[in-house]
Parts: C-alpha cells; sequence; structure tokens
C-alpha cells in the first residue's frame, strides 16, 4: 500500500510540475502573441458588428457556430476591445484546457492525468492555437468537458446524467461544427459499453444524448447552404499528404519523432480497448474505462477523417485541435490502469514533456503577425495623398483592423468590406474580365501625381510579364481562389516594376519573431516612366 501511495505522490507531484510548466508556456504565449491575425480579425468584427441580428446574418463568414462569436462579444464590451484584452480572453481559455484535462484525469482514474499532459502540455501547437481567438481552444474545451460528463453517465446511467450530458453536447457542437463528428464518436462509445452489459435501454439513450445537440444545429442549415457557394474557392480535396503534415505538426511542433510516441500509444490504447470486447474481460471500472475510451478514440478518428473528406478544405494545423486534445485525454483514460510495474513509464513521459519546455517556449515566442507594426509605420511615413495597396486580399482584414491612418487602401482586387473575409465578394470578382484594373489606375494616377505608393504584402516585383488569365472558372484551377489572386498580385507588381522609378523596401523592426503566416512587407515605390508594355495601360 505504501509503494502505491508513494507513487500517487510521484505522479501528483510530476502532474503539478507539467501544469506549472503549461501556464508559463500559455504566459509567454500571452504575452508574444501580439497583435490579432487576420483570421482572429475576422472573427472578432463579427461578434462586435452592432447588433446581435448582424451578427447572426454573417456568421456563415466564419467557421463555427454562434457561442464563440458571442462569448466573444461579450467580453469585448464587459471587458475590453484592445488586442491585449482579447488576448486575455484566449489565455483563460489555454488555462480551461488544463483544467479540462484534470478534470477527464479525475472522473476516469483518479489520478494526474500523466498521459495527456504530457502529450498537450507543453505542446507548442496546443497552446498557441488554444489560446488563439478562434473557436479551436474553447471547442476543444466544450469537447473535454461532454466527454468527461458522457463518461459519468455511461458508469452509472440515470436520468440527470443524462441531462446533463445531453446539455454538454449541445454546448459543445455550437462551439464548433467539427465537434458533432467526435460527439458521435463518444456517444457510439457509451452506447457500445451499455450493450456489452446487454443493458440495451441505456445504450439506445446514450445515441440519444446526441439527439438535442442535432437539432440545435438545424438553424444553421441555410446559412451552410448560402456558404457552400463560395466555400468552393478553398475546396482543394482530400489530400492525406497534406493532412499528415498538419496532423504530425499538430502533434509534434518542436519534435517530430513525437508523432511516433503518440501513434505508439493510440495503438495501445486501441489495443486495450480490443481485449476488454473478449468474453472473458474484465468487468471493473478501470476495464470499462478503458473500453471506453479506446472505443470513442476509434470512433473519433473515423468520424474526423470523414469531416475532412466531406468538407474537402486545405487543413492547417489549428483544425486538429479539439482531435489532438480529445485522443490525448482518450488515451490517458485507456493506459491510466496498468499494472503498476510498468506504471513507471507515464512518469517517464511526464518528464520528456518536461525537457521539451525549451523548445516549446522559443517556438510560443513568435508575434502572430506584425501588421501593427507595418499600421504604425504608415501612419507616421504615409501621406493622405499616397495610395496603400495590400495584398493578398485577406491581409486585408488584419490591416483593416490595424489602420487608421488618412491613406487611401485597397486590395487586389478592390472588395467593398475587408471586416472579415468575404469570400463572396472576392468570387464575384473572379468572373470579371480583369477585376485589376482600377488598381492599375489608382497607382498610375498616384504615382504621376508624385506621390508613393505603399506596397504591403506579398505582391512580386518582377519585369517579367505575367500571364493573361481568363475569368473563372475557365483556368485550369477552376474555382480556387489563391492562383487568380496570385496572377493579379503579380500583374499589380509588373505594372509597378515597369513604371516607377524609384523604390525603397521599409524595414519593419520587431523586438521577437513574427509568425511566417503573416509577416508583412513593405515596399514604397514612386516616380513615374511611361511605357506602353504594361498590363492595363
Amino acid at each position: 500500500m505504501g509503494q502505491v501511495w508513494d507513487r500517487r505522490k510521484i505522479e501528483w507531484v510530476l502532474g503539478a510540475l507539467i501544469t506549472a510548466a503549461a501556464v508559463y508556456l500559455h504566459w509567454v504565449n500571452f504575452r508574444s502573441a501580439g497583435a490579432l491575425w487576420r483570421d482572429e480579425a475576422g472573427v472578432v468584427s463579427i461578434a462586435t458588428l452592432p447588433t446581435a441580428h448582424e451578427m447572426w446574418f454573417n456568421i456563415g463568414h466564419e467557421s463555427c457556430p454562434i457561442l464563440f462569436p458571442t462569448l466573444l462579444r461579450a467580453w469585448f464590451f464587459t471587458v475590453g476591445s484592445s488586442d491585449a484584452a482579447l488576448r486575455v480572453f484566449g489565455f483563460i481559455v489555454g488555462l480551461l484546457m488544463l483544467g479540462a484535462v484534470w478534470l477527464n484525469g479525475w472522473f476516469f482514474h483518479h489520478s494526474a492525468p500523466l498521459v495527456a499532459l504530457g502529450l498537450l502540455a507543453v505542446n507548442a501547437s496546443v497552446v498557441r492555437w488554444g489560446d488563439s481567438l478562434r473557436a479551436y481552444g474553447l471547442a476543444s474545451v466544450l469537447m473535454l468537458v461532454t466527454l468527461a460528463i458522457v463518461w459519468c453517465f455511461t458508469r452509472a446511467p440515470d436520468l440527470k446524467r443524462w441531462l446533463a450530458a445531453a446539455v454538454a453536447a449541445v454546448i459543445s457542437v455550437q462551439s464548433l461544427f467539427q465537434n458533432s463528428f467526435l460527439l458521435l464518436a463518444v456517444c457510439a462509445a457509451a452506447a457500445a459499453v451499455r450493450m456489452r452489459r446487454r443493458d440495451f435501454k441505456n445504450a439506445l439513450a446514450a445515441l440519444a444524448i446526441g439527439v438535442p445537440a442535432a437539432v440545435s444545429l438545424l438553424p444553421y442549415s441555410a446559412m451552410i447552404r448560402e456558404a457552400q457557394d463560395w466555400s468552393v474557392l478553398s475546396q482543394i480535396g482530400f489530400l492525406p499528404a497534406l493532412i499528415w503534415t498538419n496532423l504530425s505538426l499538430a502533434m509534434a511542433p518542436t519534435l517530430a519523432w513525437l508523432r511516433w510516441l503518440w501513434i505508439a500509444l493510440a495503438i495501445l490504447a486501441i489495443a486495450r480497448c480490443v481485449i476488454r470486447v473478449l468474453p472473458d474481460a474484465a468487468e471493473d471500472d478501470a476495464d470499462t474505462a478503458a473500453f471506453f475510451a479506446g472505443t470513442a478514440l476509434i470512433g473519433a478518428l473515423i468520424c474526423f477523417l470523414i469531416f475532412l473528406r466531406v468538407a474537402k478544405m486545405p487543413t492547417q494545423v489549428w483544425y486538429f485541435l479539439p482531435l489532438t486534445t480529445f485522443a490525448a485525454v482518450c488515451i490517458d483514460a485507456a493506459l491510466a490502469n496498468w499494472p503498476a510495474r510498468w506504471q513507471f513509464w507515464r512518469c517517464a513521459l511526464a518528464i520528456l514533456a518536461l525537457a521539451c519546455l525549451p523548445g516549446a517556449r522559443e517556438l510560443i515566442a513568435y508575434r502572430q503577425t506584425n501588421m501593427d507594426l507595418v499600421a504604425y509605420v504608415l501612419r507616421k511615413r504615409a501621406d493622405a495623398h499616397d495610395l496603400i495597396i495590400v495584398h493578398p486580399w485577406t491581409f486585408g482584414v488584419s490591416f483593416d483592423r490595424q489602420y487608421s491612418g488618412p491613406t487611401p487602401w485597397t486590395t487586389v482586387p478592390p472588395l467593398a468590406d475587408h471586416r472579415f473575409h468575404r469570400y463572396d465578394l472576392f468570387k464575384a470578382k473572379m468572373i470579371l474580365e480583369n477585376p485589376a484594373q482600377p488598381v492599375f489606375d489608382q497607382v498610375a494616377a498616384t504615382l504621376r501625381a508624385g506621390n508613393h505608393v505603399w506596397l504591403i504584402g506579398e505582391i512580386p516585383l518582377s519585369q517579367t510579364p505575367p500571364p493573361q488569365i481568363e475569368p473563372a472558372p475557365n483556368n485550369p484551377w477552376g474555382w480556387l481562389d489563391d492562383p487568380y489572386s496570385d496572377v493579379w498580385g503579380a500583374q499589380i507588381g509588373y505594372f509597378v516594376t515597369i513604371h516607377a522609378t524609384e523604390g525603397e523596401v521599409v524595414p519593419i523592426p520587431s523586438s521577437n519573431p513574427v509568425s511566417p503566416l503573416e509577416n508583412v512587407q513593405v515596399v514604397s515605390v514612386a516616380g513615374w516612366q511611361e511605357t506602353s508594355a504594361a498590363h492595363g495601360d
């Protein structure tokens, strides 16, 4: 008994140390992340529209249901509207995620969740994207809470626990559409446990936990159908290589070999689940928890892949945050109650996690964007008669939030609204013969008048004529938006190169590195020379 107690004390101490290291990383992220980058700025703009009706009407331009924007709106109007105040919101979500991991550890095995903490706590991707002002962090928290509550119902079914699980499920899917796929896996796992015990009534009740959640998503059906009209601009299909690359970065952003540890642990968790299916398998709570968690893990992997195949969207690292946090907790629950002689590996995993802290801190220290620094330089240097061109058009969302100077600005092509990502407006430009022509005219007028044009973002300056393209979808890439944007940006860069007589790369100093997702470059050009070679003349 004394040896067990000593082992438990060691596990609690290690769990506390990893949690403290994680809190430190969340603090570093809070201090380093800086201004909101374009994806964050877009959802904040929707959340803070003048009326709740407008917020609901425009929620289709974001990738989440109404819960997260509503919470942001409440925070915005009660705590503060600055980027720093909003970063506090993200910091709190990150700490809640740690709390949700501990909650599951207590509910499943009444001990420190060392495996889940080892996989998640000092994972730079979990910290950075969990604290980001997107719905993925909050969705991960709510999915973990739902997992714990559904487990409580599974272990000892009654009406009170069923109602609690149903409410948690509704709240969870209202934070992120992807959570509905994970919820399906959880409900199926709960039903499998009750069926294994020949309790078919409560097996049906377990499946019914997801019914109120499914009904709560029905109001979004018209919105989703409308969004499908412009979501085609980003649908590149189901690409296993890209999925694997981003999933690997989600699991192991600092040490690539850690992805194989994730996979090995997942295989062990699934193996324990399969063993529990055998006719002579034990029936105590520990083994039932292993069966439930392993079944939920299998279901989550299958359901999430189905979601990715249906969506056809290009995956990003943060897309996998709900899946990786869910998987880590399931692995922890499935492997927590091995015989004591095998438990040393859980402590070893915790120590390994602490060893990853320096690399995670280095990655967390990046700014999310330098657009606020760019805006500061432009407010000091750009004249009211100059012109600012922001490219690609998606950068216009963060620029719109950060810049408040007198200089007129536009994207390529010009869009009527830059508060959030208006793919519908961009699609309307794609079918035009020459949507960048107004920008050519503005550049020519500004340079001829002796003023400066400021090129913000990724406008390639080259004397090589860019290709001529047809209106969408009459090109090899069909409706995909990026190739059109790239060509139009190249056309502007070529036009500027052959007409402007002087140029300057403007340094944007930053006290810490900037994320490559939005590390914006600035070039100032001036002067005018006539030529007949340029597109748009």
